[in-house]
């Protein structure tokens, strides 16, 4: 990175100020690797780049996630960016398609991160795996080892978006409207909030084997990845609009028999006649077919999927604005 674009997010990275989550103040340097809250004089240390909010690091997700999008577009033209509308479901696309360049963006659960992100926004990156954070440094401007459930170290209404992808069905569902009402506090008026996350599905396919073994669906599909949170498409829509957020879009995904290669690597341990075309189609989401069936199932997603029941998704993208006006739903 030449030097004056590292001086320049030196600059960048000082001006995101973080509070203390107990009284809201200001936090101040205390040491090179230490801050300190002026009132309360409690300590919060910062070790390879990442500030400290919890005591200990959670044993479920200290270094669970640690994957990171690495692919960096040549330009912002569309020819070059095209790519981002195949990674993670059109996520990335929609997120540079509703937040500015060099917005102010927050992203929970981020784990290993975006590199993309890093280059076109100024990032906080919030998690509670620190090995996770870390492999951001130097990537996102601000790194913050917190629990989202509490009170985000961040000001009031400074914030142009918070984003998340596989975060929000990790939340139990009587803990969400406490992140939500956090988002709207760190929001600025009109700022995005964009969520990439599992649903409780009706999808046929999946529908048949959760009814045939729910006992090893459970345990697949919710208790494996720590799914705390499985909600339906309905249920998360509701309370988004609880929340006070607005709806600007809120798109299923992969709601046919095409899916992508984790679900039917679940499903193969289902047994019976749909095992061996389980375990051949989990191998086409891998090296050497991974991209061009990650194609395909995002081109079967934009021709098929308007026409599906919005129940039979798996995954949501779901984009909203605090204090927007709700454009409808897609």
């Amino acid at each position: 990175m030449p030097l004056d674009l590292r001086c320049e997010r030196k600059r960048e990275r000082m001006t995101i100020e973080t509070i203390c989550p107990t009284d809201s103040t200001p936090l101040v340097a205390e040491t090179a690797t230490s801050f300190r809250c002026p009132l309360c004089s409690r300590l919060y240390p910062e070790r390879d780049g990442v500030l400290k909010f919890v005591a200990r690091n959670d044993e479920f997700y200290e270094g669970a996630y640690q994957a990171q999008v690495s692919f960096l577009p040549r330009s912002e033209r569309p020819w070059h960016a095209w790519p981002l509308w195949l990674i993670s479901s059109g996520y990335l696309w929609m997120v540079r398609r509703f937040v500015p360049a060099r917005g102010l963006v927050v992203e929970l659960g981020c784990g290993g991160g975006v590199k993309y992100f890093g280059r076109r926004y100024r990032m906080v990156g919030c998690d509670l795996s620190s090995s996770s954070l870390e492999r951001l440094n130097g990537i996102y401007e601000r790194l913050l080892q917190v629990d989202a459930a509490e009170k985000l170290p961040l000001q009031d209404g400074t914030v142009d978006a918070v984003v998340s992808s596989f975060f929000w069905e990790h939340i139990p569902p009587g803990v969400k409207p406490r992140i939500l009402a956090e988002c709207m506090r760190i929001l600025k008026p009109g700022g995005r909030l964009i969520f990439l996350y599992d649903v409780e599905t009706d999808n046929p396919m999946i529908g048949h084997y959760k009814r045939r073994d729910p006992v090893l669906y459970r345990r697949l599909f919710l208790e494996g990845d720590g799914h705390l949170g499985y909600q339906s498409s309905s249920d998360n829509l509701r309370l988004f609009r609880s929340a006070g957020l607005s709806i600007l879009a809120h798109r299923g995904i992969e709601k046919s028999w095409v899916q992508s290669g984790c679900v039917y690597e679940k499903l193969t341990a289902f047994g019976g006649v749909g095992r061996p075309i389980f375990r051949f189609a989990r191998i086409l989401d891998r090296a050497p077919f991974f991209y061009l069936y990650t194609a395909v199932v995002r081109i079967v997603d934009a021709l098929f999927g308007p026409l599906l029941p919005d129940r039979w998704a798996r995954m949501v993208v779901t984009v909203c604005s605090k204090d927007g006006i709700a454009t409808g739903e897609e």
